[in-house]
């Protein structure tokens, strides 16, 4: 398992241990990346702000699921 991190995901024997790599790869491998390279664009930058909203790197935010 490389970093000792989950989720792993196996190419040709080759694990890749980040989610986000693994995202985009996955996205542009089946084609639902968007349909030019804006639309990617905008996938990535809702990526990153979800992994900033988990981060809470400012210490204010935070999503729960209850009240």
């Amino acid at each position: 398992m490389p970093y000792k991190m989950l989720p792993v995901l196996e190419i040709d024997g080759k694990p890749v241990a980040q989610s986000n790599a693994v995202a985009r790869y996955l996205a542009k491998k089946y084609d639902v990346m968007g349909r030019n390279e804006w639309d990617a664009m905008i996938c990535d930058v809702l990526v990153d702000a979800l992994g900033d909203l988990k981060q809470d790197d400012m210490g204010g935010l935070r999503v729960c699921s209850g009240p």
